[in-house]
């Protein structure tokens, strides 16, 4: 599955406004046909919204859970707080799901990451983990933390779903930094994916 993105604009015309190009991969579980798994890229001025939403089980009740959350982005906002408002009204209306939720722009990361996706942001001085918080977003009411990581520098954003397994870190990697997001994001899917479940892993580059 491709990243979703709504508008339709090239990697160089995002990385002029935003600073940042955003890439994925996504497969489904070994017997599906479709994938429970959302990983979606929004163009929002001067910044990118990204979402990896992992919604609970597999097979085409999680799908359809799936597409309910990216019709419910399209009205996504610059405001985290009221695109997270959107997808928690959505995501009760679906089993329910994990969440990443981040606003990227040339100085920060503003994110919000809910239940088991896991989050990284690379740089050249070092590796930091995403800070998260327990939960499982639209089976009831969370108060989303929502928490900022200023940027200075070339750095290279993953997250990924527990499709993935715990063994993946990236840090030491070299390769995460070469070639194109989506092969990148690929990689990491066909290396440390679980068999049994979906495994997304959405991919950042955020350029000076």
């Amino acid at each position: 599955m491709k990243l979703q993105v709504e508008k339709p604009e090239t990697n160089e015309q995002a990385r002029e406004g935003s600073g940042w190009e955003v890439s994925a991969y996504s497969r489904p579980h070994w017997r599906e046909k479709v994938n429970g798994d959302l990983c979606y890229a929004k163009e929002l001025d001067t910044h990118v919204l990204a979402v990896v939403a992992d919604v609970l089980g597999h097979g085409e009740g999680a799908h359809h859970g799936a597409a309910v959350l990216a019709q419910a982005l399209l009205r996504a906002t610059c405001i985290l707080q009221q695109t997270y408002s959107i997808l928690e009204e959505a995501a009760s209306q679906t089993r329910g799901c994990a969440l990443f939720l981040a606003l990227l722009d040339r100085k920060a990361i503003e994110y919000i990451l809910i239940g088991n996706i896991r989050g990284w942001v690379l740089t050249r001085k070092g590796t930091e983990l995403l800070v998260g918080q327990p939960g499982i977003v639209g089976k009831r009411m969370l108060k989303p933390a929502i928490r900022r990581l200023e940027l200075s520098e070339p750095a290279l954003l993953l997250a990924c779903t527990d499709g993935v397994k715990r063994s993946f870190s990236p840090v030491g990697l070299q390769w995460l930094w070469e070639g194109a997001g989506e092969e990148t994001a690929r990689r990491v899917v066909e290396r440390y994916g679980i068999a049994e479940d979906d495994a997304s892993v959405l991919v950042g580059r955020r350029y000076l």
